[in-house]
């Protein structure tokens, strides 16, 4: 297959990315040939969209609920017409994937349209975007436009990224060639169009990694951002200048025999930098554990001074994995929370109690039931201990680890087995090192429908996200946000008129329109991540039900691809010679996402 054409384009305003991606391949052999179309996806991305066209017919996918997907494909199949099926679970990694037959010397169009919003890490929000045609492309474009109502403080486009991990290829330090940047005060244009010789430069196979995008925007008002549109808001609340609040850290370290080698050695070597990075004024301490459980410093932790770092930067042979042995992580769950609690959580000034976890596998020691394990720390974390999930590798129990942060104050990530593992490790650490809130309360008069608004805890170059409905007939609306921080709480309130920014457009584009319509497919995006993530953490089965039924019914209604709605095509009518063919089968389909759970 020949591809003449692979176009990119992502529209962003106000952090919330909408991505049109379509690609044209041409048969140019005298028989028919299966062309395939495969993209990886943002992890936090919705799809919205997906048409395959030949011959000037079209054939658009449509969402249904994930049972009625099956039932839909099933029955095609049965009926020997073809179709193809795509459905989509929680995971980490994204990959979506079309085969499609096309007869000699006819061509076939894929178009695919998917929705996230940009989340803000250490200070700048990333847009990155997949440039894998797999071929030299004869018209190759990736527009990004970034409209921001504050305004834009920054723009920089990254080296293209090759691994997930964030490896480089031959251009290493430098912008991609062809990249044309055009920043005004809240307008932002990016245009990257390599040519033909360009991209053969960079690999026999094209171009074949990320194009990334960071930014950051102005936010000189402390209370933040409010933008309502059409009665719906949204409440973007990232003060800056706040003095960080000191910390109290455990870090509980798997040393069991799987974390042998590499795994370890990556893991000493993270443990330097992070420890090396602590304030004096914060304290810590480490617990390590297999089958058994080590605290370094029995009792409490110890401040984080030269002195203390130094002594255990001398004595840390005691990151040795033993071998055999199994994995306690109840134990030394419990032994964390301990230390944590022993130590006072309210001295002065403030320490924030965090729990950083890290494990490369399942319990196999000690208590090893996953219901009993979140009840147990649950009860020894008390509501006021943060807890963060670390899952080193692909044998680590994520799903375990991410109900104990879900359920905890706190969030649980990946850490991919590859060279820079500790780069990851340490760039986890760098998020959170920094609390300049903790119990952050946000609440709106006359707001309904709301996004989550209580936060455990809000971090240096971070964003707290709120999204919901006005009220009808409201004409004031008022925000309140209670916090606490280095000086005590911290208190705001402010009132804006219900329809203060609907007035006026701003940044790249002139149709008031498309600015309003993003504050609503917003909200339906943040409300069914909140009902899923409810039902991940629900234990009752009628509870579970009730959320599954709503997130579904607002995924069918904004036609988002979710974990409870599936993609399906039927071709209804056979052609010979010059059909699009997506034939695919429930495992694996051949339309498809795909991930590691």
């Amino acid at each position: 297959y020949l591809s003449d054409y692979f176009s990119i384009r992502s529209t962003i305003i106000s952090r919330y990315a909408s991505t049109h991606v379509q690609t044209v391949l041409r048969n140019t052999h005298p028989e028919a040939k299966e062309a395939i179309f495969d993209l990886d996806l943002p992890a936090s991305a919705f799809i919205s969209n997906f048409t395959i066209t030949i011959n000037n017919k079209f054939y658009v996918a449509e969402v249904k609920e994930k049972h009625q997907a099956k039932k839909m494909y099933d029955e095609a199949r049965r009926q020997g017409k073809t179709a193809a099926h795509v459905g989509t679970r929680d995971r980490e990694t994204e990959k979506f994937r079309v085969s499609a037959s096309v007869s000699a010397g006819n061509q076939v169009s894929f178009e695919l349209s998917y929705e996230e919003l940009l989340h803000r890490h250490l200070g700048k929000y990333q847009h990155a975007v997949s440039v894998r045609p797999r071929q030299v492309v004869g018209n190759l474009t990736v527009e990004v436009s970034i409209s921001e109502r504050t305004g834009i403080d920054y723009v920089h486009v990254l080296p293209l990224r090759t691994s997930q991990t964030g490896g480089r290829g031959e251009w290493d330090a430098d912008v991609p060639p062809s990249t044309r940047v055009e920043k005004g005060s809240h307008c932002a244009w990016i245009v990257f169009t390599p040519t033909p010789q360009e991209q053969a430069a960079f690999s026999s196979a094209g171009i074949m990694g990320d194009f990334v995008v960071q930014y950051d925007v102005a936010l000189p008002d402390v209370a933040g951002d409010v933008q309502i549109y059409n009665g719906y808001f949204v409440h973007y609340f990232a003060p800056r200048g706040l003095l960080p609040v000191q910390k109290n850290v455990v870090f509980v370290i798997d040393v069991s025999g799987s974390m042998y080698g590499t795994k370890m050695k990556q893991t000493k070597k993270a443990m330097h930098v992070i420890l090396s990075d602590l304030h004096p004024d914060d304290c810590f301490n480490i617990v390590t554990f297999s089958d058994a459980v080590h605290v370094w410093k029995a009792g409490r932790s110890i401040p984080a001074t030269a002195h203390n770092i130094r002594s255990w930067k001398t004595v840390n042979q005691i990151l040795l994995p033993f071998l055999p042995s199994g994995t306690d992580i109840n134990k030394a769950l419990l032994e964390a929370a301990s230390v944590l609690t022993q130590s006072p959580l309210e001295p002065s000034p403030q320490r924030i109690p965090l729990l950083i976890f890290l494990t490369d596998g399942e319990a196999t020691a000690g208590v090893t039931s996953g219901t009993r394990i979140l009840v147990n720390a649950r009860q020894a974390l008390r509501g006021i201990i943060s807890l963060f999930g670390l899952a080193f590798g692909d044998d680590a129990d994520y799903g375990l680890l991410r109900r104990l942060a879900l359920e905890n104050r706190g969030v649980a990530r990946r850490i991919y087995e590859d060279s820079d593992a500790a780069l990851q490790l340490t760039g986890f650490y760098d998020e959170i090192a920094s609390p300049l809130l903790y119990d952050v309360a946000l609440s709106y008069r006359d707001g309904i429908d709301l996004t989550r608004t209580l936060f455990p805890n809000y971090f240096h170059g971070s964003e707290l996200v709120v999204a919901g409905r006005v009220a009808p007939g409201a004409t004031e609306f008022h925000i309140q946000t209670v916090s606490h921080g280095h000086n005590g709480q911290l208190s705001l309130e402010n009132d804006i008129s219900a329809n203060a920014t609907e007035a006026a457009t701003f940044g790249c584009s002139l149709d008031l329109g498309q600015i309003g319509r993003f504050v609503q497919r917003l909200w339906a995006y943040f409300t069914i991540q909140d009902l899923l993530q409810a039902r991940f953490r629900s234990n009752d089965t009628t509870a579970r039900r009730l959320l599954i039924e709503k997130a579904t019914n607002l995924s069918l209604k904004y036609n988002f691809v979710t974990p409870v709605t599936s993609l399906v095509v039927v071709k209804l009518e056979e052609e010979e010679n010059a059909t699009a063919q997506a034939i695919g089968t429930p495992d694996p389909p051949s339309l498809r996402r795909e991930g590691s759970d």
